[in-house]
């Protein structure tokens, strides 16, 4: 799901977006043009709805939430994998870190490259992040 086809049929649900100028791999094959973005449900499983991945090897980055949401497994498990260094499924990794409020990147410092937010009956809520 899309969060426009989430607002239609009024599930509140939790965003984040991640710019790839911020993912180590993305900086070293010097293709930071495109972002991440994870839509969960806005409840304490905070299930994956949809996602959207805009850049350089999306299709990589795809395969693990495509198999968590086919699972139906918390986003937990996708914050805890074990990744090589650096990849651009760590980008992923650090949406959900975000979500879950363990992330290294700080939306005080990358005001104009992150984005985590609820959205509940049509408010956009900012989702503060230390």
């Amino acid at each position: 799901m899309n969060e426009q086809q989430c607002v239609e049929k009024n599930i509140p649900i939790k965003v984040v977006k991640i710019d790839y100028s911020l993912i180590t791999r993305a900086i070293a094959m010097r293709k930071t043009q495109g972002f991440f973005k994870i839509i969960v449900t806005n409840d304490k499983e905070m299930r994956i709805l949809g996602m959207r991945v805009v850049g350089a090897h999306a299709s990589t980055a795809i395969q693990a939430v495509g198999l968590l949401i086919k699972l139906q497994m918390p986003i937990e498990v996708l914050s805890e994998l074990i990744h090589p260094h650096p990849s651009i499924v760590e980008g992923i990794q650090e949406c959900v870190r975000m979500l879950l409020n363990r992330s290294i990147f700080k939306s005080s410092v990358f005001k104009d490259k992150l984005a985590c937010y609820s959205l509940v009956d049509g408010v956009k809520t900012p989702l503060e992040r230390l």
